[in-house]
C-alpha cells in the first residue's frame, strides 16, 4: 500500500537555509531524493523509502528549528504539510487542556510537537500535541528528554484530516503512548492502549477521568462561531463542573 500511496505527492518546507538544504541532501541523497529548492523553499516527495535510522536522525538534525509533521517506521519516512484547519483544531484542543489545567491547578507538562522516537524499534513520529500528566513529576524541569530513560508522554493529540501512508496509531502504540485523542475533522474520540498493544475506544479519559470525548467535542464544534478565548473559558468552566461531580462520585 505504502509503495503506491502518494507517489506523486510532495511536501514543501519553507525557510530552509542553504546550509540546512545541503545537510538534508547529505542525509537523504542516497534515497533518490527528487526535489526542488528555490530560495528557501524545499519541495520533495512526501514518502521516501529505504531511509536508515542513521539517515532519519541526520534528517531531523538537518531540519534544525523547522517543524515537519512526519512519521518514520522501519525505513519509510512520510512527511505531511498540515492544513490551516489541522493546526487550528489541534491548537484549540491543546488550549482547552492547558486552560483546564490552570483552572483546576493540575500539574502537567506540555511538550508540544516534540519528535518521539526510539532507536530499538526504529520508529519515530511528530505528534500534533503531547502532554505529561501522571508522569509530569518524572520529567519536571527537563529541557531535553531521553527516550531511553524517560517515559513517553501520557497523552497525545492527533488531528487527522488527511490520509497517511503509515499507520501512526501503530507507531504511537510501539512507543508506548497510553492515551490518544484523535479528531478526524468531524468527531473527537478517546483511545487507550490495551494490554494487547492495540488502541481501544475509551469511555473516559485516563489522564483526566472526569472527561468524556463529547465534553471536548461540543466546544471544538463551535470553532467557527466563537473566539478561542471564550471557548477556552467556557470549556474550563464545564470541566470544573465535571471534575467536581466526578470527585463527589468517587467519595461515595
Amino acid at each position: 500500500m505504502c509503495a503506491t500511496f502518494a507517489k506523486d505527492e510532495f511536501v514543501v518546507i519553507y525557510g530552509v537555509s542553504w546550509d540546512a538544504y545541503e545537510k538534508i541532501l547529505s542525509a537523504l541523497g542516497e534515497n533518490h531524493l527528487r526535489h526542488t529548492y528555490d530560495r528557501g523553499a524545499l519541495e520533495m516527495r512526501s514518502v521516501i523509502h529505504g531511509v536508515s535510522w542513521d539517515q532519519y536522525e541526520a534528517f531531523l538534525a538537518a531540519l534544525q528549528d523547522h517543524s515537519v509533521r512526519h512519521s518514520y517506521d522501519r525505513g519509510t519516512l512520510e512527511m505531511m504539510t498540515p492544513s490551516r484547519d489541522h493546526d487550528w483544531t489541534k491548537s484549540l484542543i491543546g488550549r482547552f487542556i492547558e486552560t483546564m489545567a490552570y483552572e483546576l491547578d493540575l500539574r502537567i507538562q506540555s511538550v508540544g510537537s516534540t519528535t518521539l522516537q526510539k532507536m530499538a524499534i526504529e520508529r519515530g513520529v511528530q505528534p500534533d500535541e503531547s502532554y505529561y500528566v501522571a508522569n509530569e513529576p518524572v520529567v519536571r524541569a527537563r529541557l531535553k528528554l531521553d527516550p531511553a530513560v524517560d517515559p513517553p508522554p501520557d497523552l497525545i493529540i492527533e488531528v487527522d484530516v488527511t490520509n497517511s501512508c503509515l499507520d501512526r496509531f501503530a507507531i504511537f502504540a510501539a512507543l508506548g503512548i497510553s492515551e490518544l485523542w484523535r479528531h478526524d475533522d468531524k468527531q473527537l474520540v478517546f483511545y487507550g492502549l490495551s494490554a494487547s498493544g492495540k488502541y481501544e475506544v475509551l469511555d473516559r479519559s485516563r489522564a483526566f477521568p472526569w472527561l468524556v470525548a463529547n465534553d471536548v467535542q461540543q466546544f471544538v464544534s463551535q470553532i467557527e462561531s466563537s473566539d478561542e478565548t471564550s471557548l477556552a473559558r467556557a470549556f474550563a468552566k464545564h470541566a470544573r463542573a465535571q471534575f467536581e461531580a466526578y470527585s463527589r462520585a468517587q467519595q461515595t
